[in-house]
């Protein structure tokens, strides 16, 4: 069952070359911190390494808390850069922002604090922000906790709850991922191996089984998934404190707390169906709910001009 648990639970969740600014840039609106590179700086208390890249509105993104460096957001994200601000950041204990100070660190909450944080010293009063899968999730409790923040949330593949009946029926229509799942974590339980190793481990058994599973075709899906995600930093240590902190997750009664005009997108050949990813579009006051007909988990990567035509009618951003 803890098998079954962390996948479904990952269901959820499932290339900077920018030379790094200096820390702690001067904290007033304009075009000095949004200016296109790589930036390191220390808000609140806690090192945060983020990226701005692209022209135009600026739309800022939730990162997995699982564990996953912007790289691979970024790489999904990469073709909106030609007409919007893209704002990546790395979580506590990811990519070079700083270590993880304490298990809570690598929360969902941790996650929420910085992304506010770095909202504010942006100069941002109220911002566009774009959630996929875990992230997804985190942005319900974000624009839930801090309405007057988002002006517009785009959840791609994620959902307002997820349960225990979830999860068995998640596990019952793939029992050969649960059994490569259950397969590896015996091999993670070796005490010779050091937690780079596990994270190595985790992340090919992800990037050449369990990601391309998520996708509408398995089959061909294996040379797109390796390219997105093979420079992205994961983390072993992450993805087991995400388990433990929300084995299962209910956000429903947070949803008539969003005022935030919202889209919210689902893949019609998703792990997570797009009937439950409508229950989020239902409980929203706002929302557009979108299928993509030829997506799983992976819709900016499956159907990229679709996704960058929604998206961008959706912001109101012209797509020339």
């Amino acid at each position: 069952m803890d098998a079954v648990r962390c996948l479904g639970f990952l269901i959820l969740i499932a290339a900077a070359g920018c030379a790094r600014g200096p820390a702690g840039p001067k904290k007033t609106a304009g075009p000095q911190l949004l200016a296109e590179g790589s930036y390191t700086a220390v808000l609140d208390g806690v090192t945060i390494h983020y990226e701005v890249h692209g022209h135009g509105p600026v739309l800022m993104t939730v990162p997995n808390s699982w564990g996953l460096s912007l790289e691979g957001l970024r790489a999904m994200y990469h073709p909106l850069e030609e007409r919007l601000t893209m704002v990546y950041f790395d979580p506590r204990g990811m990519g070079s922002s700083g270590p993880v100070r304490e298990d809570a660190g690598m929360g969902m909450a941790a996650v929420r604090t910085d992304f506010d944080a770095l909202r504010r010293h942006l100069g941002l009063a109220a911002v566009d922000a774009i959630g996929w899968s875990n992230g997804a999730m985190n942005l319900i409790l974000l624009t839930a906790a801090r309405p007057a923040t988002i002006r517009s949330a785009i959840f791609v593949h994620g959902a307002a709850s997820f349960t225990e009946e979830d999860n068995k029926v998640w596990a019952e229509q793939h029992p050969k991922l649960v059994e490569k799942w259950e397969a590896l974590n015996k091999q993670l339980q070796d005490p010779g191996l050091t937690e780079e190793e596990r994270t190595l481990r985790m992340k090919a058994m992800w990037l050449e089984d369990y990601f391309p599973t998520a996708t509408a075709d398995p089959a061909t899906a294996g040379p797109m998934i390796q390219d997105a995600f093979r420079d992205a930093g994961f983390s072993w240590r992450h993805t087991q404190y995400a388990q433990q902190e929300a084995p299962v997750f209910n956000a429903r009664g947070e949803l008539p707390k969003i005022t935030a005009r919202c889209l919210v997108i689902a893949g019609a050949h998703d792990m997570m169906p797009p009937e439950k990813v409508r229950e989020l579009a239902d409980g929203l006051g706002n929302a557009t709910f979108v299928v993509f007909e030829n997506s799983g988990h992976f819709g900016p990567l499956e159907e990229p001009e679709t996704f960058r035509k929604v998206l961008l009618g959706f912001l109101g951003v012209e797509d020339a």
